[in-house]
């Protein structure tokens, strides 16, 4: 089996971990992850091009492969999650790739994933987040996974990020108003609470 060595199309990324602690995986191991949204048409050549690295370097006596490391793109779906009172998503159309790594080498030794800008210089992001938003894509390896005969795939490799766009990931809340009669508006005499009896206006976060 040969590994490869390849770059994403160029597409919106989400989901992008590559400082810190990283994301926990299911399996709760701190990973370092980036995902690259691709459109139909770029996802068309990209499926043929994993599909036929399966074909050549699938284990011996492996059944269908358990993932290819590909996704269908999902957004939530505001108007089902509110009939249902739980988080509902609905797909898009557009198909996710998915490239992780750990976040040290088996030494113990810290990983790094370098980013570069869009004429292809590294650069530091000087602590900052990549947010969903931006746009680039990602450098990797594809490479098999094979633990059984059942649980077998192609999985991609984190190595590096290039930015064409790049959005600030902010964290925090993003709250709208909520429309209620008599609504909470904070504690008397604590900073941050708005006086009911004034008009006041106050932005969003």
């Amino acid at each position: 089996m040969s590994n490869i060595v390849i770059d994403s199309p160029v597409g919106e990324l989400e989901w992008v971990h590559i400082d810190g602690d990283g994301k926990p995986d299911l399996q709760g191991v701190p990973k370092y992850q980036a995902d690259v949204v691709l459109s139909p048409e770029q996802a068309e050549s990209f499926k043929d091009m994993v599909n036929t690295y399966w074909e050549e370097n699938k284990p011996k006596g492996a059944k269908a492969a358990k993932s290819l490391g590909i996704y269908p793109h999902t957004v939530k779906d505001e108007e089902a999650s509110k009939e249902a009172g739980e988080t509902v998503y609905k797909e898009t159309g557009n198909t996710v790739v998915r490239f992780k790594t750990g976040t040290t080498f088996q030494s113990g030794d810290p990983k790094v994933v370098k980013v570069f800008n869009s004429k292809g210089n590294e650069v530091s992001l000087q602590g900052k987040k990549v947010g969903n938003g931006s746009r680039g894509r990602v450098n990797g390896v594809m490479a098999i996974y094979n633990i059984n005969k059942a649980t077998c795939g192609v999985t991609f490799y984190l190595n590096a990020i290039q930015l064409s766009k790049f959005v600030e990931w902010t964290g925090g809340a993003n709250f709208d108003t909520i429309e209620e009669e008599d609504g909470f508006e904070g504690v008397e005499g604590v900073p941050g609470a708005i006086d009911s009896n004034e008009e006041s206006e106050r932005p969003r976060l």
